[in-house]
């Protein structure tokens, strides 16, 4: 399992909304859940398998499809970082739009455990 980075460039915001995303090469679909958000990236919350490295399309309601890369994997979720930075107004938009009303599993009080 690779270690997300602990130094965090952007804020990141907590929201809780359905994404789609598909594998760059084979367009196969995989539902999942995006758990936070900044310009440069999300953390991904899904069953499907996704390796380091790997190039995405990730589509959030309201935007085009955005490429990505798999930053790194942790145990039960994916931190992906965008090709090209969101402008902050939409990341802020996501945020008011898709609040995280509930904890992840695992997590105490909806607080973000630092990685």
């Amino acid at each position: 399992m690779d270690k997300p980075s602990t130094i965090r460039v952007h804020e990141r915001y907590r929201l809780k909304v359905s994404i789609v995303v598909k594998h760059s090469r084979s367009m196969c679909r995989i539902d999942a859940e995006l758990w936070d958000l900044s310009i440069d990236g999300c953390r991904l919350i899904s069953a499907g398998p996704l390796s380091t490295g790997e190039q995405l399309l990730i589509k959030i309601k309201g935007l085009e499809t955005w490429p990505a890369t798999v930053a790194w994997v942790g145990v039960d979720c994916y931190g992906i970082s965008f090709h090209a930075p969101l402008h902050y107004s939409v990341a802020e938009h996501y945020a008011r739009s898709f609040p995280c009303g509930s904890s992840e599993p695992g997590e105490k009080n909806g607080s973000i455990p630092e990685a």
